[in-house]
């Protein structure tokens, strides 16, 4: 392998040897290099439209505990009460049997 690579820009029309820029007009001609710049381009994109959906669309029981509704309301703040006192019996647990196996 090895040998010179001619490479026309896709810009200007220039060959260019062995260059990873025009010389002429410093468009990038690489193809792995564009590849790669454009996978983290849409990886970056599509990590700020997760934000932004996490942002305008919170769960039901951050949504609940901001209810006008009392009901809802409490119902949210019960709700989220027994997710964590049911997390906490299962952290203890999990630290139990893992104490009791060493």
């Amino acid at each position: 392998m090895g040998g010179t690579v001619q490479i026309k820009c896709p810009n200007c029309g220039l060959f260019n040897t062995n260059a990873d820029h025009c010389s002429n007009c410093g468009t990038l001609l690489s193809y792995k290099k564009r590849r790669a710049l454009a996978h983290e381009e849409q990886k970056k994109e599509r990590l700020e439209r997760e934000e932004t959906k996490k942002k305008n669309s919170p769960s039901w029981i951050e949504s609940g505990k901001k209810s006008k509704n009392p009901i809802v309301r409490i119902g949210a703040h019960m709700t989220n009460s027994i997710v964590i006192v049911v997390m906490a019996i299962g952290a203890f647990f999990a630290w139990l049997f893992t104490f009791l196996a060493a």
